[in-house]
């Protein structure tokens, strides 16, 4: 879990409340993004999309078995995630705004990985706002479980690993593929429909079987109809990425948000000190937590195999901050 200094600035009271869903308040929130996936959408162009007008308004849209094709090409579009803005999901956004240094914070912790994991999503067909799930599900921490909250199972079936020098399930990157290739995965499972995808990703592989037969019912319907648990996540998710998708608008815009910090990847020998790697690097050893928050120690994994450590790209970059996780 993140600690107190996170998670009450963002969750303290949202998740107490779980408005239903109202037909006459709600609208559906499609996209504003139709490029192809051969131009991966920015970070900062996703965050500041839509700053210069209103909330892009549509008819409601409703997922169908098979009529979101998966899609794997990266030449081909990405279908987006059918948001909703109805009373519920405004009931968050308005929590989120009532204390928004958390949200901020969670947000500069990602910049300096976003592009790739946006990327990295992109790759296995999936809409780029899903990487706000993260957000929804840990406030993109680095402690406990990591931003994606995955069990030690899942984990290890898409090949993180998991012992007492590393915890990949907190590297952004690494976690953020093996989350990609598991929401595929259920993408597939659920017949091509996004909210099935996420109801499968909070209910496990099997327990959403229960929920498929809501897959074609309007979106109300389908809330009053899933675990409290599951409807909270699904309106902080929806909640946190129209927020980010309208950063200015909202009045949370940050210039730390639109500038992904760069770094490059060295290997270093096991068991090397990383106040060794920091002093050859000119960095610190805190700049290093940040962007290496899977190491669990002070050194390299022992063994005779190199670990790869990330460590900032430019000197100018070797001023990071590291933020509480």
């Amino acid at each position: 879990m993140a600690g107190p200094l996170l998670i009450l600035p963002l969750f303290g009271c949202a998740p107490s409340f779980d408005i239903s869903s109202d037909p006459a308040n709600q609208i559906s929130v499609t996209s504003v993004h139709e490029e192809s996936a051969a131009s991966p959408v920015g970070a900062a162009e996703l965050l500041s999309a839509g700053e210069t007008g209103s909330l892009p308004l549509s008819r409601p849209v409703v997922a169908t078995p098979g009529s979101l094709p998966f899609v794997r090409s990266r030449p081909k579009s990405v279908p987006p995630f059918p948001l909703v803005l109805n009373r519920a999901v405004q009931a968050y956004i308005d929590n989120y705004l009532a204390q928004p240094k958390g949200l901020r914070q969670s947000f500069q912790r990602s910049s300096t990985f976003m592009p790739e994991m946006i990327s990295l999503f992109q790759d296995e067909g999936l809409p780029p706002d899903l990487v706000y799930l993260a957000f929804a599900e840990s406030a993109f921490s680095a402690a406990g479980a990591g931003p994606w909250q995955l069990n030690k199972t899942t984990a290890r079936r898409y090949g993180l690993i998991i012992n007492p020098w590393l915890d990949e399930r907190r590297d952004p990157i690494k976690s953020t593929r093996a989350a990609a290739e598991y929401l595929a995965e259920l993408h597939d499972q659920t017949g091509a429909d996004w909210r099935m995808t996420l109801v499968a990703w909070n209910n496990g592989d099997g327990g959403v079987y229960r929920y498929l037969q809501l897959a074609t019912a309007p979106y109300e319907h389908l809330m009053r109809r899933l675990p409290r648990r599951t409807r909270s996540l699904m309106n902080r998710f929806m909640a946190v990425a129209l927020i980010a998708r309208h950063a200015k608008e909202y009045g949370v815009d940050g210039g730390s948000w639109t500038r992904a910090r760069r770094y490059r990847v060295i290997a270093v020998d096991g068991d090397t000190s990383l106040r060794e790697v920091a002093e050859s690097n000119h960095t610190s050893v805190a700049v290093l937590r940040r962007l290496n928050p899977a190491l669990l120690g002070d050194h390299s994994p022992p063994g005779p195999q190199s670990y790869p450590i990330r460590v900032p790209d430019s000197s100018t970059d070797a001023k990071l901050v590291a933020t509480s996780s």
